[in-house]
Formats: C-alpha cells, sequence, structure tokens
C-alpha cells in the first residue's frame, strides 16, 4: 500500500512541473490571412512618413509697417529726389538690387527726403547681395550706434523702443536667419524686439518661421497666430501653416480645426492633402482617403497627396491600390527617387525582393 502511494506521490510531482510548462507555451500563431510572410508586413508601422505640406519662407520686405508709417516717412512731393525714392522702390521690388541702392543714395542727398527710410531701403538691397558689413555699417549710421553693438542681445534687449529700431531689428534678424541662423540669442533678441510692434505682419512671420524650423512649435504657432488675426489678403494659407504646426504640437484638435476653416475658404489641394494627413495620424484611414482623394481630383498630377495616398494604401495592407499609386507616380515624374523608393517598400512588404531591390536600386541612382 505504501508503495503504491509513494508512485502516485511520485507521478503528481513529475506531472505538476510539466503542467505548467505546458500552461506557459504560446498559442499557436493564427495563419496570416493575407497570405504573406507576417514577419515582413511593412503595412502597420514601418512606413515612410506622410508628406505633410507647409509654406513657411522667410519674408525679406517690411511693406506692412512701410504702409503704416508711409505718411510720415514717404515723400510727398513730385520732385526729382521723391522720383528717384519711388523707383527706387519698384526696382527693389523686381531685383535690381544694385540700380536700387543708387537711386536711394541719390535721394537721401535731399534734406527733404527721410534719409532714414532711404537707409531702410538700402539696407534690404544689401541684405539680398549677401553685404553683411554694409548692412551693420548703414544701420549703425542711422542709430548713430557701432555696428557691431547692434550684433549684441543686451543692446535690444534694454534698447528703448523706436521706430527707427524696428526697422532696423527687423532687417537685422531677417540678414541673420538667411546667413547665420544658428546665432539663436541674437535672433530672438532682434525678432522679439521688432514683435512688439502692433500689426508687424512680416516680423510675426519670419519669427514664426525662424521658431519652425527651431521646433519650437509654440512660439511659431503664437505668431502665427498673429498674422492670422490680421487678415492679409496674400497670407490666405496661414491656416494651412497653422494646422501643420498644431499637428507637430501634439494638438490634433486645433490641427483639425485650422484645416477644416481653411477648407470652408477654399477648397485647395494643400488642404486637402494635409487633412488627410491628420485623418491618417488619427488612425482614421476611410476620411484620410476621402481628403486624399479629393486632393487628387484637384491636382490630378499632386504628386505629394499620391504618394500619401499610397502610405495610406500601404497602412492598410492594400498593396495593390498602393502599387497603383505609386505606379501613378512614376509615370507622372520618372526622374522622383521618392516614387521608386516608396513602390520599392510596397513590393517588399508583399515579398517581391527582387523587384523591390530594381525599385531601391533606381532610387538610389536618382537620389540627390
Amino acid at each position: 500500500m505504501k508503495k503504491h502511494i509513494a508512485t502516485v506521490s511520485l507521478l503528481i510531482i513529475i506531472a505538476i512541473p510539466l503542467f505548467c510548462v505546458a500552461q506557459k507555451q504560446p498559442a499557436p500563431k493564427a495563419k496570416d490571412k493575407t497570405g504573406q510572410n507576417p514577419n515582413d508586413k511593412q503595412g502597420k508601422d514601418q512606413i515612410p512618413p506622410l508628406r505633410e505640406l507647409c509654406i513657411l519662407e522667410y519674408k525679406t520686405d517690411f511693406s506692412t509697417l512701410a504702409d503704416k508709417y508711409k505718411d510720415d516717412l514717404f515723400p510727398k512731393s513730385n520732385a526729382k529726389s521723391a522720383i528717384h525714392f519711388y523707383r527706387g522702390i519698384s526696382l527693389l521690388k523686381q531685383g535690381m538690387y544694385n540700380e536700387s541702392i543708387r537711386d536711394f543714395k541719390i535721394a537721401r542727398q535731399d534734406t527733404n527726403i527721410n534719409r532714414n527710410m532711404c537707409n531702410f531701403f538700402i539696407a534690404l538691397s544689401f541684405m539680398q547681395l549677401h553685404m553683411k558689413d554694409s548692412i551693420l555699417s548703414i544701420c549703425g549710421a542711422t542709430l548713430n550706434v557701432p555696428g557691431q553693438e547692434l550684433m549684441k542681445p543686451d543692446y535690444w534687449n534694454n534698447a528703448e523702443f523706436t521706430k527707427e529700431r524696428v526697422f532696423i531689428s527687423y532687417i537685422l534678424g531677417t540678414n541673420q536667419v538667411l546667413n547665420k541662423p544658428t546665432d539663436t540669442l541674437l535672433i530672438d533678441a532682434l525678432y522679439g524686439f521688432c514683435t512688439r510692434e502692433e500689426k508687424f505682419l512680416e516680423a510675426y512671420y519670419n519669427y514664426g518661421t525662424y521658431s519652425y524650423r527651431l521646433g519650437r512649435y509654440k512660439k511659431s504657432i503664437d505668431m502665427l497666430v498673429k498674422v492670422h488675426d490680421l487678415k492679409a489678403p496674400e497670407d490666405t494659407l496661414i491656416l494651412l501653416d497653422l494646422g501643420y504646426m498644431y499637428r507637430l504640437s501634439g494638438d490634433n484638435i486645433q490641427a483639425m480645426k485650422s484645416y477644416n476653416l481653411l477648407l470652408g475658404q477654399t477648397r485647395s489641394y494643400m488642404g486637402y492633402n494635409n487633412r488627410g494627413c491628420l485623418y491618417a495620424f488619427m488612425e482614421k484611414y476611410g476620411k484620410a482617403l476621402s481628403d486624399l482623394s479629393a486632393a487628387i481630383r484637384r491636382n490630378p498630377r499632386g504628386i505629394d497627396a499620391l504618394c500619401n495616398r499610397g502610405l495610406v494604401y500601404l497602412k492598410m495592407l492594400d498593396y495593390k491600390k498602393s502599387v497603383a499609386d505609386f505606379n501613378t507616380v512614376v509615370q507622372l515624374k520618372p526622374d522622383y527617387s521618392d516614387g521608386y523608393y516608396y513602390r520599392g517598400f510596397v513590393l517588399k512588404a508583399t515579398g517581391d525582393y527582387a523587384n523591390s531591390v530594381t525599385d531601391f536600386t533606381r532610387a538610389l541612382q536618382l537620389k540627390k
């Protein structure tokens, strides 16, 4: 009897660990319904980034500020000096910078012409000609301050607020972001000064653009909201940039509001493209496809929207439609590296490694 009990006990002791090991074994994997190797599915997560559009570029004029003070600073006569002044503006607008400089230098010889205003326009031309020393020289002479002193953040942090300094801080700030954008302390001081001026659209816009390029999205949003509030006719697409900034800052609700406002005003290709991208980020793929298809209807040759729709199809594992979109891309633009790269990505996901290698190789050949 004791032998039987001992034998049963021993079997139980052996069985318990075996049962525990069996419990820890993973459940067998379900068969992949797509027929593809599940380890190579690139659709859900490992896809190239979507192509959102942003049109932020630095402005190199001060039109709103000049308009604000034109009654005080612009000539009102028909004298030859006044004609030189206004011709100088027209030449500047046409990119004829050396000719513009000559006209303003002639105009400022007349004591009835505001010399500082001539200097501001000359400094703009110097900026376009990349004449850094000349910019500092003329700005320093205008304020009667050594030029190098104007390149110190402390000067602007403590300077008295005057319209002359507003013009000059804007000119120097814009010259810095175009030619030496790494000096953030100085640029912040310069743009911090000129954006104190009310309704200075170009200053708000440039500081917003600079902040965006530094990844300071909340600061960029603050500036671009000011641009939007001015309702300038030439900046109707500022809502596009705002939507993108909100998305980058993680505020999808405000991003969606911006895109909805934009599309309520103008059913633009770029608006539908970006809202489609936002829906994709929110994993609302049906709405993403609807917007991207609307963008493509407005511009059938719109490479960005075609690429984005192809990427959304890839994310949805609809490889056939994804490849079709990228086929269209490479047909429209045979020398476009990314078209082959994206199509190679989809082909790789389907297990078509030979053709994916061909596309990746072509993408490398075209990459600049």
